[in-house]
């Protein structure tokens, strides 16, 4: 038996197994070679020679127990095949020894080899640079709806080493039927964000929101509530949002609803969460730029349910260029202004844009980023923060993504190092 043992990430162990005589005509596995690595990626290859061209497979055991089979490549004589260092369930493999057995099998002859294989503890990697950050600026901060997150946080991680800023809110859509989003909400603050859950009332499709005020929705609610008090950490919740429209089944100008109704609905989602003790609930009032249809018994002030039902102010906007048949390139100043005046007469509580984003359809988006941000910090002093909308909906032909172009993407990652 010889034994070869590689340094470093590799080590390397091969076993030849004397055999009794045989002539030519016997059916021989005649060398074995089994060679472990941990890296790039970790796992043992096997090759080595028989008499005859077999179908050769490769038992692993860890100690008399079998936990993986393998089926050989088998070419001119020789054989290989590798092992990703799994057992036959899916599990990685502790390191230390493991044995093998090599079966050969041809014309109803059968020839093995055994030997053992060490499998070298894993080479320690080292945990990536962390993504440079911007220091707040102005107490002003920046977050997103990303595209994927936070059921996987990658996109979010991906996005934020683009721009060189973190996201100090992430916002995220969940229907009143599936129950608070435990892991989402948790990879979030585990991220060192602010979870933003947008609670989105579908099932009041039928009887509208008096289904709410009635009381029909308050099991759920009382869950959900329960469940956000039992994360612990800040959240806030958005109920309602984009109310003064006709395109939500929980909005005023449909379904049967009324903004009164809208109203006495949301006092009856927050009394209950106050009820229930959670208080690291921050509810967000959210209306829509513009009300549509653009009447008095529609107008943003209806919905209003006083400071005491309300933490945070905010607004959805955005510029869709030419992307639509029915839109126009609007500046920024243009999509917010009117509502930022209607809802700031209304309340002094922290003001932020929770949905906002702009094509690239119609004009210079690149600029208008640029402007977003400078008119933000000129004309805008109540706007605590921004919520980009950070998706590409080829459906609808709008691309809101902060990289959806060069230009786009150096404009915002120069506003994000300036601060605004």
């Amino acid at each position: 038996m010889r034994r070869f043992l590689a340094a470093a990430v590799m080590t390397a162990l091969m076993f030849a197994i004397s055999a009794a005589p045989a002539s030519a005509a016997t059916l021989r596995v005649s060398r074995v070679a089994a060679t472990a690595s941990t890296a790039p990626s970790a796992h043992v290859h096997f090759s080595g020679a028989i008499t005859k061209t077999s179908r050769v497979r490769v038992a692993v055991y860890r100690g008399t127990k079998l936990i993986r089979t393998l089926t050989a490549s088998v070419k001119s004589k020789r054989y290989t095949t590798s092992w990703n260092l799994k057992t036959s369930s899916g599990t990685t493999v502790d390191a230390g020894t493991y044995s093998y057995k090599v079966t050969a099998l041809a014309a109803g002859r059968t020839a093995t080899k055994r030997g053992r294989v060490l499998v070298p503890a894993p080479t320690p990697v080292l945990a990536p640079a962390p993504v440079p950050v911007s220091a707040p600026v102005t107490g002003r901060w920046i977050g997103f709806y990303q595209s994927g997150a936070p059921s996987s946080m990658d996109p979010l991680t991906t996005l934020e080493a683009k721009i060189g800023t973190k996201a100090a809110v992430v916002n995220f859509y969940v229907t009143d039927t599936e129950g608070f989003p435990v892991n989402r909400a948790r990879s979030i603050a585990d991220h060192g964000s602010i979870p933003m859950i947008t609670l989105e009332f579908w099932s009041v499709q039928t009887g509208g929101v008096d289904a709410i005020t009635s009381g029909s929705k308050d099991a759920a609610l009382i869950k959900f509530a329960d469940a956000a008090k039992a994360h612990g950490t800040e959240i806030w919740l958005r109920p309602f949002h984009e109310m003064n429209s006709n395109w939500y089944p929980w909005a005023g100008a449909t379904n049967g609803n009324s903004a009164a109704k809208v109203v006495a609905a949301w006092k009856h989602v927050k009394d209950l969460f106050v009820s229930r003790g959670a208080t690291n609930v921050k509810f967000v009032w959210c209306v829509n730029n513009e009300s549509v249809p653009n009447v008095a018994s529609n107008a943003i002030s209806a919905y209003w349910p006083g400071d005491a039902y309300v933490d945070q102010l905010a607004i959805d906007g955005y510029n869709f260029g030419t992307s639509q048949s029915w839109s126009t390139w609007r500046s920024f100043n243009s999509v917010i202004s009117d509502s930022y005046a209607k809802v700031t007469a209304l309340s002094a509580k922290p003001l932020f844009l929770a949905e906002t984003g702009s094509v690239e359809q119609g004009g210079n988006k690149a600029a208008w980023m640029t402007d977003m941000f400078n008119t933000i910090k000129a004309s805008y002093p109540r706007i605590a923060g921004v919520c980009w909308f950070n998706v590409n909906d080829t459906s609808a032909n709008t691309d809101w993504r902060v990289d959806s172009s060069t230009a786009s993407l150096d404009a915002f990652k120069l506003a994000m190092a300036s601060g605004f």
